[in-house]
């Protein structure tokens, strides 16, 4: 099982595509073996590939939302397959009702057909909402991995009120990665060891399940990306 981290989480340190491998130089160095993207800096794929394999980390996957997914599908799948990375992953998709479902099966299940053409795996990344029922009775996370695998986000399993490790174990089959969270009661993430979430059980049922990749994020980390996750990798030797 290795240890990546969602560069989203650091956001806030590079402005440019040379501040992004300075700031992707300090990931390897506290520890990290690889990355998830959250956009590029605006790096061409061959130039960003060559600097990982310089430095040693390894591109695992990049996030995209629904609309880029539907509106730019090719010229994403391309970068990614120059890239290097293995798997596209849905970030974020409306579900409050069957339309957006259907459509969300759609989008999905079109880059998934797309995809096998570069070699590249497709998940969706869940938040909470995917755990509310909707008008039907049916709930869309139980939809989802019916035709997607999926990128388990520990901490919003915990904040929709499902236990992480008991969900992990029960849909070993469908999962493909899992982002490892933590946060508070009220629905803001935090550094890993400095909420309330089951860290320990997570990363067991992870292990338990033989996942691959286990990836840090922090949706807002405090005071900085960089510090937060120091703090989430001081943590996780620990343990």
């Amino acid at each position: 099982m290795k240890l990546g981290v969602q560069l989203y989480s650091i956001r806030d340190t590079y402005t440019n595509g040379e501040e992004f491998k300075k700031s992707l130089i300090k990931i390897k160095e506290l520890g990290y073996e690889g990355v998830e993207f959250a956009g590029y800096a605006g790096l061409q794929a061959e130039e960003l590939r060559d600097f990982l394999s310089q430095i040693g980390l390894e591109p695992i996957s990049s996030h995209y939302g629904v609309d880029d997914l539907e509106s730019k599908l090719e010229e994403l799948l391309t970068y990614n397959h120059k890239l290097g990375t293995k798997i596209i992953i849905c970030a974020y998709a409306p579900t409050s009702n069957l339309e957006e479902l259907k459509r969300l099966q759609s989008v999905m299940e079109t880059t998934q057909e797309a995809a096998k053409a570069y070699g590249l795996k497709v998940a969706y990344h869940n938040h909470s909402h995917e755990f509310e029922v909707v008008e039907d009775g049916s709930v869309p996370m139980d939809l989802i991995k019916e035709y997607c695998e999926l990128e388990v986000d520990t901490y919003w399993v915990f904040n929709s009120g499902v236990n992480p490790y008991a969900y992990i174990k029960e849909n070993a089959d469908y999962i493909s990665l899992i982002h490892l969270k933590d946060g508070d009661l009220e629905g803001n993430p935090c550094a890993i060891g400095e909420g309330h979430n089951d860290i320990k059980g997570i990363l067991c049922a992870a292990q338990e399940i033989g996942t691959e990749w286990v990836i840090v994020e922090n949706d807002n980390p405090v005071p900085d990306g960089l510090s937060d996750v120091a703090r989430s990798m001081t943590y996780l030797k620990q343990i």
